[in-house]
């Protein structure tokens, strides 16, 4: 019996060490005998991995029985494990000179508008537009720098000398404490969504539905105690409302506009703890990031100034050939031609199916985003002053391409400088009234990454109701986010290694 037991075991062990087998080896060139770099290594499996700069490639092989090896420029090789194995996991392939030719010949001969065309027509023609799911990764990150925070209290029958003294002290501190720490915030999601694009009959546009299937977030301790730009106000008038009489109510008003009508510091007290203790996100947030790269990075089917292709819209020129990921590519530079265009970059193509690798862009010089100057009027002034993005494409198994990545840097600036009145609610209608001055810089970042779309037969999603924009989900521990996969942007980390 113990020899049984014993070699079941020693079975066991075997077969479990040969399913997790790891193997290393080296990619060359028949002809030169050098190494080659980016060789994509891929088994039966649907697994593999890519060479790194010296040849070098490791390899999970998880019962494959057959890996493939393929390089632009080079002929592809599938070997079985016991050809690997006798040629000691070193592979040679032979140069194909007759595609190395072709790529360069279009290089040297093709024109600026051949080769727009040739690449809207790929583009259009095999861009992603079935039902399918994915996996998303999102990561948001937000900076606030305050270049002035300042508070006048300007006249007050509500506040004694005492009291008057103590918020100013409250609110200097207050405000030295946001200056030192600059604020910032970042978050992460990851999740499975579907998505079903539709034509309406009433439109007879094409959208997209999108579903979540399930979604983890994590939200990082924040700095400033959950101070935002959007609160701040809210945050301002606190330090004031607590050197008032906590038993009465006062109406607020922000110059001619009334903001409550019944403030208090018991209802306040209610509201900050309420909002200590929530820990959730809306769903909806994943749907709309999603929708986000989803729409910049089908640009191409736009006939107006966000296309960046348009040449009523942009100027566009052809420039020297560049790298991505080993393979030599065109590249379109681009800048507006007409006012509503905004942005400049460039397009990164592939020579050999014409389809956009990559593309950047920012606002193009005095060029900027929405804009807002009631600096006079309202004292409030608002500019997105810098909006840089950059976005990467993939193919699926199939040649059809879809965006993969999207990286979007925004840089807002807001000035405000609001007169805030409290106004006792009783016969005496006793008042205090102070001066808000706030300028600020906003710098969000956001990331979204996208694996490969499977397609899917769903084709009875149902959009979202108002129902839907109140769901929300929990965010998880710091225990259960440092074991995940995703945790600290590492997916994107990966990603970009394997694309730089």
């Amino acid at each position: 019996m113990k020899i049984k037991l014993h070699l079941f075991l020693t079975i066991l062990i075997v077969n479990i060490s040969s399913n997790a087998q790891e193997i290393s080896g080296y990619v060359f060139s028949k002809t030169s005998n050098k190494p080659i770099e980016r060789v994509a290594i891929v088994t039966n499996n649907k697994t593999g991995t890519v060479s790194d700069k010296f040849g070098n490639y490791n390899l999970q092989l998880k019962n494959a029985t057959k890996i493939t090896f393929s390089s632009l420029g080079y002929q592809s090789v599938t070997l079985t494990i016991n050809d690997l194995i006798n040629q000691k996991y070193n592979v040679y392939l032979l140069e194909n000179i007759n595609q190395l030719a072709e790529i360069e010949l279009k290089f040297d001969k093709i024109s600026l508008e051949n080769l727009i065309q040739k690449t809207l027509d790929s583009m259009r023609k095999n861009y992603i537009t079935f039902s399918n799911k994915q996996d998303i990764y999102v990561y948001e990150n937000q900076k606030i720098d305050f270049n002035k925070l300042e508070l006048d209290l300007e006249s007050s029958s509500l506040l004694n000398k005492q009291n008057r003294k103590l918020a100013q002290k409250d609110f200097e501190n207050f405000s030295k404490n946001l200056k030192n720490i600059s604020p910032e915030f970042s978050k992460e999601f990851y999740a499975k969504i579907n998505t079903q694009s539709i034509k309406p009959k009433k439109t007879n546009k094409k959208v997209s539905i999108i579903k979540i299937d399930n979604v983890e977030g994590y939200r990082k301790k924040e700095l400033s105690n959950g101070i935002t730009l959007n609160n701040l106000q809210n945050k301002i008038q606190n330090i004031v409302l607590t050197h008032l009489d906590k038993n009465k109510t006062y109406k607020v008003k922000t110059g001619l506009f009334k903001v409550e009508d019944s403030l208090s510091f018991k209802e306040v007290s209610k509201k900050t703890d309420s909002l200590k203790n929530d820990n959730s996100f809306g769903n909806f947030r994943i749907t709309n990031n999603k929708r986000t790269i989803e729409n910049k990075g089908s640009f191409f089917l736009n006939n107006d100034e966000n296309n960046f292709l348009n040449r009523k819209f942009y100027n566009q020129s052809l420039e020297k050939s560049e790298i991505i990921n080993g393979n030599k590519m065109y590249v379109i530079s681009y800048k507006p031609k007409k006012s509503k265009a905004k942005y400049s970059g460039k397009i990164y193509i592939n020579p050999v199916n014409f389809s956009i690798q990559k593309i950047i862009y920012k606002y193009a010089k005095g060029k900027r985003g929405e804009h807002v100057n009631l600096k006079w009027l309202l004292g409030i002034k608002y500019s997105e002053n810098e909006d840089a993005t950059t976005l990467f494409y993939e193919k699926d198994k199939n040649g059809s391409v879809y965006a993969s990545y999207l990286k979007q840097e925004i840089k807002n600036y807001a000035y405000i400088n609001r007169p805030i009145k409290f106004i006792e609610n009783s016969k005496n209608r006793e008042k205090v009234k102070f001066n808000i001055k706030v300028e600020v810089n906003l710098n969000e970042v956001t990331e979204v990454l996208l694996n490969e779309p499977t397609k899917t037969l769903n084709k009875n999603l149902i959009p979202y109701t108002k129902e839907d924009f109140k769901k929300k989900s929990t965010y998880i521990s710091d225990e259960k986010h440092n074991a995940s996969s995703w945790k600290n942007r590492q997916l994107i980390i990966n990603y970009l290694e394997k694309n730089s």
